[in-house]
């Protein structure tokens, strides 16, 4: 199912991959090459918002305390708004929706509409995009482990010790290492987030460990699946982790919900043909019911 591009109908959908997943992308892999922030262990310098600081511990203690404070900080949104970071700002879950295309080429998972019409048009591709798939994937993955050892040697010096024929071993084993996780990131998508991913099992537990409070999380509104969706699956369709938003028990401590909403969109459009509202939608933080399945669910974590 194809939601349409727009924002007043469909905000989800457009503010997600478009505006928010681009900026917290950006600022991951490119905070160092525009000197926001990055350890250059070359000169023994810290950098931050174009500012340089020698390797002291009143400027290097900032690390580790500004790292606790971000991890803090999801830990608190996660708390209220449930695993919403990796469904809108993860750096993994962004490359993976990016890079489906790339997947599908390979034969993992569904291809989409208009890759599948055009092998089924052109048999004969099917072998060059697989080929063009792989280029792609390590041309990628290449590049970003240059982006994230810029963050301890400066990007420039990476190239130019490349290009004099001969790179410090440790810069070559760093790479060939990025790049290896990074490939198996591209390869394991949405699979490693919904069985392997530590962050995502830290935020499950963040956001379930009690049956008392239940974080922000997708809510069915109609009266059962049966009698107000029918044989519509629209919502999983689109869900990035293969849920049914409409269920009771839809998040786990390796099932969980992203909170996209993209699940919403895709009511909202199916339901606007028919001139009726959607079905789901966010709810805020509630306290579940003592004894309702939800309680017992938090309580087995």
């Amino acid at each position: 199912m194809r939601i349409a591009f727009n924002l007043k109908k469909y905000p989800f959908h457009v503010l997600r991959p478009w505006v928010v997943q681009p900026v917290f992308w950006s600022l991951f892999f490119l905070s160092p090459v525009t000197n926001l922030f990055r350890a250059d262990m070359l000169a023994q310098q810290l950098i931050f918002m174009g500012n340089v600081y020698p390797f002291e511990i009143q400027y290097v203690m900032w690390i580790p305390i500004g790292f606790y404070a971000i991890v803090l900080l999801v830990a608190i949104f996660t708390a209220f708004l449930g695993r919403i970071f990796c469904g809108w700002a993860c750096p993994h879950n962004i490359l993976t929706e990016w890079t489906k295309p790339l997947r599908t080429m390979l034969g993992i998972g569904k291809k989409p509409r208009w890759l599948q019409l055009k092998l089924n048009r052109n048999p004969q591709l099917e072998k060059p995009f697989k080929v063009l798939s792989v280029v792609l994937g390590l041309f990628l993955t290449v590049t970003l482990s240059f982006l994230l050892f810029a963050y301890v040697v400066p990007f420039q010096w990476q190239v130019e010790s490349y290009l004099s024929g001969h790179p410090h071993p440790t810069l070559v084993m760093g790479h060939v290492l990025f790049t290896l996780i990074g490939t198996f990131s591209l390869l394991a998508g949405h699979i490693f987030c919904e069985t392997t991913c530590p962050y995502g099992l830290a935020q499950s537990v963040s956001a379930y460990q009690t049956g008392k409070w239940r974080p922000m999380e997708i809510h069915f509104k109609g009266s059962s699946v049966e009698e107000s969706c029918g044989t519509c699956t629209g919502c999983q369709q689109v869900c990035l982790v293969n849920i049914d938003p409409r269920g009771e028990l839809k998040v786990g401590q390796f099932e969980g919900c992203f909170n996209c909403g993209e699940c919403i969109d895709a009511c909202n459009q199916v339901h606007e043909y028919r001139n009726q509202p959607g079905l789901l939608t966010f709810g805020w933080p509630w306290i579940p019911e003592k004894g309702s399945p939800k309680e017992k669910k938090a309580k087995s974590y």
